[in-house]
């Protein structure tokens, strides 16, 4: 393990991509292949109305976790170990479930508006199936990189920043179930992974993470 730790300190672009690598051919695999055998659904989706304009901070959503990981990779090292630790565990552990709980959902809608926000959607509904779905872990990874940012020594004076990022993971969070992404028991779920990993992203065998990484460069 501390060896695993040393390398990923000394390599962690290597190690991002390796990541990345693995979740993604997973992912891939299951969205070809599982088949859902439990359907996701609430009475309170039933009350949440289709909004095609929620596409605007889902699609943002991108650009905020990569803009996020890319600015602490260059200004602030631990964070980014802190943000790779909490999201990547999440995502695994979502994919471990999605495996052996293969689930779905049947809430999209007919879209009969004709608009740049409606194709959008129509769009992300064409590469992303039903499928996979809970927990969300595009609340998840809201929810954590949000946490991160929250404890970030970077942005430790900067309120707008503090704000501005709670606001966009409520927006995202909300554009899920608005979009027929997801349901409300996806959110949830989602909810509750991230306040079980939170204490393993500040405490766990990746702590000494500032002491590792100078023994790395003096090394």
């Amino acid at each position: 393990m501390r060896r695993l730790r040393q390398w990923t300190l000394k390599h962690p672009l290597q190690f991002v991509s390796a990541f990345m690598l693995v979740y993604f051919t997973w992912f891939s695999l299951l969205e070809k292949y599982a088949q859902p055998v439990l359907m996701i659904h609430s009475k309170l989706d039933e009350k949440i109305p289709f909004c095609e304009y929620f596409i605007v901070p889902y699609l943002l959503w991108f650009v905020w976790i990569a803009g996020t990981f890319v600015y602490f990779y260059i200004k602030s090292r631990d964070d980014f170990y802190h943000a790779c630790r909490y999201m990547f565990t999440g995502m695994i552990v979502c994919l471990i479930i999605y495996t052996l709980i293969p689930n779905g959902l049947n809430l999209r809608p007919e879209i009969t508006n004709n608009n740049i926000f409606s194709r959008l959607v129509d769009m992300i509904w064409t590469v992303d199936t039903a499928t996979n779905v809970c927990p969300s872990i595009h609340v998840f990874n809201s929810i954590a990189i949000n946490t991160v940012i929250q404890h970030s020594n970077a942005f430790k004076h900067k309120k707008l920043v503090h704000v501005g990022s709670y606001i966009l993971a409520l927006a995202i969070c909300m554009s899920t179930v608005f979009l027929k992404q997801h349901s409300v028991v996806d959110v949830f779920w989602a909810c509750v992974l991230g306040l079980v990993l939170y204490p393993l992203s500040y405490k766990s065998a990746f702590d000494d993470s500032r002491e590792s990484e100078y023994n790395v460069k003096a090394s």
